[in-house]
């Protein structure tokens, strides 16, 4: 039998209260399939078709399932970016990676498939850290979080470099995440048989189990061990540890009924036992203390953050930092015990919603043809027949970004800051459509670029067949052009610029927040900002959305479209922009930063930073409440594709 170091093992993350944490009757369930097997140096066979199985194995479990294959290392980073968005406490979450995995300096890193391994330098800084992944579940919240790692390397690995140790080591997990269950394919240090069917030895009994009757996640493994440890003659023995709260059974069924038992928690010296408090921190301070170590390269820091804020969002990423810059054992990070005494600073006064608010664009003036080279504020016109029509804005001034009493406010919309718009600018009135982006093609002769990113029903895949002009669904010209990348809407700009003699580019994301939030300080444009009135103003994830897309969440209400709309066919904001929100993401000019630190008070784009990675603002049609928000941000590489995104255009 062919042998070869395999790891696998899995992580159950449970919320530990008083009372076991309990299934509720709507709870998402949400998975992360990686199969890697097409490595330049070292393929495997059996990678890709464990997560092809798997995905189906666990979609009749109720699992919604993003899939992807043969990633790079920009496909791996950016899918799990993309799972850990899907994550939300009170869910399931569940993570399978297949492939090369090594442990080196007392980590484990899971492998792209562009990645050589004559570099250790290049294994750690391209590869994903198991660590990582775990402590990115953590800080989810969710109710369950599931990871299974099925990584198998030949030996060769090993050979080449002495620092990278067999099998795997153990992974450590800190008092915040307790109720945690890993299993391993075997036990740690030790290698794994590879398998000589279509799928892992592993993996082979992992399905398997996963149809018997019985779905508790105890069983499930302890069936996979029964059968490896036989198959192989008890050459390898699949280990396990456990500190799970209450059960958790993959069928969904199973696990309403086992919430509604009450599970009896005992305690070992009732008269004595305490609970740990929890200490109570300035979510400001907080906040203030993680932006000034969160790029930090020193254990120090991440030690100092826990011993202030043990019980703060970011407690599981600080020790996973500590682990891997650190000197300090793994035992001495998990025990760091919270301050006594914490610092407590009074929080900033809210800033002003708004100073002078422009004029709303809903004025008389008319829409002009080749319009003059300074119109007013509030004039539409149009360059040329086959250009976007424009709206001119006026300067002015806004808070950009998110502050402390937005409960849907994440790290990288803070700090919220004024922003200054010095001069009149003319954004797109519409998203860059279908026909008009079919002009430029036709002018210049851009040959198609096809492979575009789906999220449909689901899963996260890439169809290599997939562009503008066939996005695998159904679209009129009328309709926002979507397949585009970053590089596309550069080279669409640039065409226009020299078509009309005018100068295009794409946004800032300054400029974009100004003209999507409208004059409002609001989540989102229209008047009352709610979630039910949002189908007035936008396509997006709605009532339809979620009746085929079970336990994804929603707007409680109908757009009428199943995909993209026709451009204005939604009511627009205050300065007379459509689909500011929803319909289809933006790409905008900006590198990708993480978060507002140091940013300028004027508008102009962000040069400086990620800037392989671009932003993209707005949401889309199967966007979900939390990110159809004026301040939400999102990235991806330049050159990736999404049926979801395309851009709108600015003209000064």
């Amino acid at each position: 039998m062919k042998k070869a170091l395999l790891l696998s093992f899995v992580v159950v993350f449970g919320l530990l209260l008083k009372l076991p944490a309990m299934a509720q009757p709507d709870e998402a369930r949400v998975a992360l399939i990686i199969g890697n097997s097409t490595y330049k140096t070292a393929p495997l066979a059996n990678p890709a078709n464990d997560a092809a199985d798997l995905a189906h194995a666990l979609e009749r479990k109720g699992f919604k399932v993003l899939v992807r294959e043969n990633v790079s290392e920009r496909g791996l980073k950016e899918a799990v970016d993309t799972f850990s968005k899907h994550l939300r406490k009170g869910g399931v979450g569940l993570f399978f990676f297949a492939g090369h995995g090594i442990q080196l300096k007392e980590q484990n890193f899971l492998i792209p498939i562009d990645v050589g391994f004559d570099s250790e330098a290049d294994l750690t800084f391209k590869s994903i850290s198991a660590e990582y992944v775990l402590s990115l579940m953590a800080e989810a919240g969710n109710r369950v979080n599931v990871v299974i790692l099925d990584a198998c390397r030949n030996n060769p690995f090993q050979q080449a470099k002495r620092s990278i140790s067999r099998g795997l080591g153990v992974m450590n997990v800190g008092r915040a995440e307790r109720g945690t269950f890993i299993a391993y394919a075997t036990s740690p240090g030790a290698t794994a048989a590879d398998g000589e069917g279509r799928n892992g030895l592993y993996t082979k009994y992992l399905l398997q189990s996963l149809d018997v009757a019985d779905s508790d996640i105890d069983k499930v493994f302890g069936r996979v061990r029964g059968a490896v440890v036989q198959e192989t003659n008890g050459e390898q023995v699949p280990w396990t540890s456990s500190s799970m709260v209450g059960n958790f059974y993959f069928d969904p069924t199973q696990d309403s009924a086992a919430a509604r038992v009450p599970v009896p928690v005992l305690k070992a010296n009732p008269e004595t036992e305490q609970e740990q408090p929890v200490v109570k921190y300035d979510p400001v301070q907080e906040r203030s203390f993680w932006e000034r170590i969160k790029d930090s390269r020193n254990a120090i820091d991440f030690k100092a953050y826990l011993e202030r804020f043990s019980s703060g969002p970011r407690a599981a990423y600080a020790r996973w930092m500590i682990q891997k810059y650190g000197t300090g054992s793994p035992t001495e990070v998990a025990s760091l015990a919270p301050a006594q005494n914490p610092i407590v600073v009074p929080a900033a006064p809210p800033l002003p919603a708004r100073i002078e608010p422009p004029p709303a664009a809903a004025s008389a003036a008319g829409t002009r043809t080749g319009g003059a080279d300074a119109p007013g504020p509030g004039t539409e016109f149009r360059d040329c027949p086959e250009c976007p029509p424009m709206v001119m804005l006026p300067a002015g001034n806004f808070v950009m970004g998110s502050g402390d009493e937005d409960l849907l406010a994440e790290p990288d919309e803070q700090p919220a800051h004024r922003v200054q718009v010095t001069a009149p600018f003319a954004i797109g009135k519409f998203e860059v459509t279908r026909g008009q982006y079919a002009a430029f093609v036709r002018d210049t002769g851009r040959p198609p670029m096809p492979g575009c990113n789906s999220t449909r029903s689901g899963r996260f895949l890439n169809n290599p067949k997939a562009s503008w002009q066939n996005p695998g669904f159904a679209q009129l010209d009328s309709e926002p052009v979507v397949c585009v990348s970053w590089d596309d809407a550069q080279a669409y700009v640039a065409w226009l610029s020299r078509k009309t003699g005018k100068q295009y580019r794409l946004p800032s994301e300054a400029e974009w927040e100004y003209a999507a939030r409208g004059g409002t300080a609001g989540s989102r444009y229209w008047a009352d900002g709610s979630a039910a009135n949002a189908c007035k103003y936008a396509s997006v994830a709605d009532s339809a959305f979620k009746a085929m897309s079970r336990g994804m969440q929603s707007f409680p209400c109908a757009d009428g479209y199943a995909h993209t709309a026709p451009v204005g066919r939604f009511a627009p904001n205050a300065l007379g922009l459509h689909d500011m929100l929803g319909n289809v993401w933006e790409w905008v000019e900006d590198c990708w930063n993480q978060g507002y630190a140091g940013a300028s008070s004027q508008s102009g784009a962000r040069s400086t930073g990620t800037c392989d990675i671009r932003v993209f603002r707005g949401g889309a049609w199967n966007s979900k409440p939390a990110t159809v928000r004026a301040a939400y941000r999102d990235r991806d590489t330049k050159d990736e594709r999404h049926e979801n995104l395309g851009f709108r255009v600015v003209r000064h």
